[in-house]
């Protein structure tokens, strides 16, 4: 057993959502028992009870109850990042809000509204497990280790991402200074067929990090080295959040997305099934 922090005073953050383009609200308030819950219309509900959707540049949560809330990776990749498992969330309108791409926001007040929690049972990873998207040479993997740790590569055709790598163990230390300000990027060339597609509708330049197909970001125009792998890093955080509890073991990722990180939850969650 692990004793984690838990939410110990309300929160709230409004703002628009960066796919729906409508105000957004949540509330974060304290919980009785270890885990993440959302206070729904149609019940009270633990994250991993919900459907999870990676489909759509961000993860969708559908609940029992019908329910759904769009892009909730950056909320709980906060609340995983700080080592909080104990909040009860409630959302106004159709996704957790933008803020400024990052989850340095949440971070900074979770941060100060956390307190002593609850004993959760960590998920160890025995075996490996290791899937792949061969359309796009992506893939993720999970070993065994006795910490939390992630290494992530991208690597895109144009210049200005080009290849990128972090690698670290994700402590609340390193997630608040070396991930959570990672903003959501999109390259130029792609903004178009996103708003096309029918999201991005709340996208601006105070909460996307946008990057020019040919020429790499300045160096003052970026909030950390390799800006882009640590919103990777982060997204990754978050959507293994969805497990409900935290996860030791280390997570391997090269040009992989929300898709593969939430069929790599399911497959964990087979894994912990006996036979």
């Amino acid at each position: 057993m692990a004793r984690t922090l838990r939410v110990i005073e309300d929160i709230s953050f409004s703002g628009i959502g960066i796919h729906s383009g409508e105000p957004c609200e949540v509330l974060l308030r304290p919980g009785d028992s270890s885990g993440i819950f959302f206070d729904l219309p149609g019940g009270f509900f633990p994250v991993e009870a919900a459907d999870c959707d990676g489909s759509s540049r961000g993860t969708r949560l559908v609940f029992p109850d019908g329910s759904e809330i769009l892009t909730v990776e950056h909320l709980l990749g906060a609340l995983a990042g700080l080592e909080v498992w104990s909040a009860v969330i409630s959302v106004k309108g159709p996704e957790i809000p933008a803020m400024d791409g990052s989850a340095r926001i949440f971070a900074e007040s979770i941060a100060k509204a956390a307190g002593p929690g609850f004993e959760i049972e960590p998920i160890s990873i025995i075996r490996g497990i290791a899937l792949g998207d061969p359309s796009r040479g992506g893939f993720i993997s999970v070993i065994p280790s006795d910490a939390f740790e992630i290494t992530c590569a991208i690597r895109y055709e144009a210049k200005g991402i080009g290849c990128q790598v972090f690698e670290g163990v994700v402590t609340p230390e390193t997630f608040r200074d070396d991930i959570a300000p990672a903003r959501t990027f999109v390259l130029a060339s792609e903004i178009e067929g996103i708003l096309k597609s029918g999201l991005g509708r709340g996208g601006a330049f105070d909460n996307v990090l946008v990057v020019k197909d040919d020429t790499p970001p300045a160096p003052g125009d970026l909030r950390l080295p390799d800006e882009p792998v640590r919103h990777k890093v982060l997204d990754i955080i978050g959507d293994l959040a969805t497990l409900g509890a935290p996860l030791r073991g280390r997570v391997v990722a090269y040009r992989a997305g929300h898709d593969l990180h939430l069929e790599l939850v399911r497959r964990i969650r087979r894994s912990l099934v006996p036979a």
